[in-house]
């Protein structure tokens, strides 16, 4: 099974209470290796698959942004007063466009805290390309990446300041260079930083 060391996840669990019951949202398809990993901790975690729902295979350009948090919400599918400690984005920004995003992070937004983490694997900038891969975790620094099956869906390539800017209460607070033109961020909820021009790779 290919493993890609992160420099970046160690710092997710750092910040965590590990003796406490945590909460954690993966946003990709289940991979054994995560459930493994986190059958170690006292532990919620939701698989989310976003990337299969028919909205987002064959989005629809007339969809409001009402609409479009409506589902998200739906996907999600959170208990009204679930806080989410961390959130697996993986690769899922790069196959969104920019509604969606803002979508995504408004129906979001109930759930997270001063305290959520965030991890994101995107492109090292607008003009590379994207591997066809499906993550998992199997350490607090190593992760799965198997290859996608089926199709690979339309990809946004965002640079890391324009991805920033549409991440609204969550902010890119490191980043570092993977292999095959990609990069991983750190994202930590900040509702009060100027995001205007920062970078960090």
């Amino acid at each position: 099974m290919p493993v890609l060391q992160s420099n970046l996840l160690p710092a997710v669990f750092k910040r965590l209470d590990l003796e406490n019951r945590i909460v954690v949202l993966d946003m990709g398809h289940a991979a054994s290796s995560t459930v493994s990993f986190f059958n170690h901790f006292k532990c919620r975690l939701s698989f989310v698959d976003i990337y299969s729902e028919q909205f987002i295979v064959c989005p629809d350009s007339d969809s409001s942004h009402e609409e479009l948090v409506a589902q998200m919400a739906k996907s999600l599918n959170l208990d009204t007063n679930i806080k989410v400690d961390i959130c697996l984005f993986w690769d899922l920004f790069n196959y969104l466009n920019d509604a969606m995003i803002k979508a995504l992070m408004e129906a979001l937004e109930p759930h997270i805290n001063h305290s959520t983490s965030g991890y994101v694997i995107g492109t090292r900038d607008s003009r590379n390309q994207l591997p066809f891969c499906r993550y998992g975790i199997v350490d607090k620094s190593s992760l799965t990446e198997n290859k996608g099956s089926g199709t690979q869906g339309a990809i946004y390539p965002r640079s890391q300041r324009d991805l920033n800017k549409l991440i609204d209460y969550f902010e890119i607070d490191s980043g570092r260079l993977l292999s095959e033109g990609r990069a991983e961020y750190l994202l930590f909820e900040n509702r009060d930083s100027d995001k205007s021009d920062k970078s960090i790779i």
